[in-house]
């Protein structure tokens, strides 16, 4: 009630106003127009916030939700031990070895170490592979990383990344200087120079002499040899 209003209110001999309020605000029971006395209580002896002067709400529990015994409404106390001793779960859902109900801890993990998807808290499962199917060195179950080569360095079709097979050729059967088992180039020549009948590109064996049996010079070994 303010100063105006004190004032300006008229007031019997007994000192309340026409509505029954004295000039502090209060009826004759002692309890102002939203009903607490001066003390801040009901009068069911509750104050504004609904709790008695010993700290307790109607349904008997203190402002951080415990009792008279501290206990709070599902029968934990802050501790987190029950009511009832035989009861195994604090009242986080944790026994006294830190599992829940069921068998997992707060971390999320059961005792062998795994969570509920079956991974521990590497990320690998039980037979050593993660969500994506790969071991601790990058393997999966049939050998092969993530790029598709083993731990030797081939792929499933066995090439290498350079795209050469254990032997060291290609898919098309030649090696790294271009040579196929035989020592062809795709050309049909060997390192020498000569394809696989011992001609050259210009059509002359290793003595120099063409199918024909003459050399460059138009002779053959006969008049070679004559001259």
């Amino acid at each position: 009630m303010g100063l105006f209003d004190k004032f300006s209110k008229t007031f019997d001999k007994f000192g309340y106003d026409m509505d029954g309020y004295d000039k502090d605000g209060y009826d004759k029971k002692g309890y102002n127009k939203n009903g607490f006395n001066k003390k801040g209580y009901n009068e069911d002896e509750f104050d504004n916030k609904g709790y008695n002067k010993n700290g307790f709400n109607k349904n008997g529990y203190d402002k951080k939700g415990y009792n008279k015994k501290g206990y709070d409404s599902n029968g934990f106390s802050f501790n987190g031990i029950h009511i009832d001793t035989k009861i195994n779960f604090d009242k986080d859902g944790f026994n006294k070895k830190g599992y829940n109900e069921d068998g997992f801890n707060k971390n999320g993990f059961n005792k062998k170490g795994y969570n509920e998807d079956g991974y521990n808290k590497n990320g690998f499962n039980k037979k050593g592979y993660n969500e994506d199917g790969f071991n601790k060195n990058g393997f999966n179950k049939n050998g092969y990383d993530e790029n598709g080569y083993d731990l030797d360095g081939y792929d499933e079709n066995g090439y290498d990344l350079d795209g050469y097979d254990r032997l060291g050729y290609d898919l098309d059967g030649y090696d790294e200087n271009g040579y196929d088992l035989d020592g062809y180039d795709e050309n049909g020549y060997d390192l020498d120079g000569y394809d696989r009948l011992g001609y050259d590109h210009l059509g002359y064996n290793r003595d120099g002499y063409n199918e024909d049996g003459y050399n460059k010079f138009g002779k053959n070994k006969i008049e070679v040899k004559d001259d």
